[in-house]
């Protein structure tokens, strides 16, 4: 990771803003086991708007790579996944509806939404 990038979230870092527990130690956010960060805000500042954020979600796609054994190579699959579609594609893998084990997941923003 690069050190100039201001964006990026360390999830293993304590946070010295969360309330202390009765170790002296900082409590650490999680949701059904996931550590989390909340943002309220945008990068200037802003509240955000929900209203833009449903949109911009309805134009962004996932490039899902999914691994799979092929004779006699194993082979890259790469699925280009609605946000729509996202969780039902998922699924998919979860509920053992289809074989192969997923390897990577990349959120594409098409260039025109900059």
């Amino acid at each position: 990771m690069s050190d100039n990038n201001d964006n990026v979230i360390d999830f293993f870092k304590r946070s010295t803003k969360s309330p202390l527990g009765s170790d002296g130690l900082a409590k650490e956010k999680f949701f059904k086991g996931f550590p989390y960060v909340k943002l309220t805000k945008d990068s200037n500042g802003n509240f955000f708007s929900k209203e833009y954020l449903i949109e911009y979600s309805k134009k962004i796609y996932y490039i899902v790579t999914v691994m799979r054994e092929n004779s006699p190579c194993t082979a890259l699959y790469k699925y280009k996944v609605s946000q729509a579609s996202l969780t039902d594609f998922l699924n998919e893998f979860k509920n053992n509806n289809t074989y192969g084990q997923i390897i990577d997941i990349d959120k594409y923003i098409p260039e025109d939404l900059a």
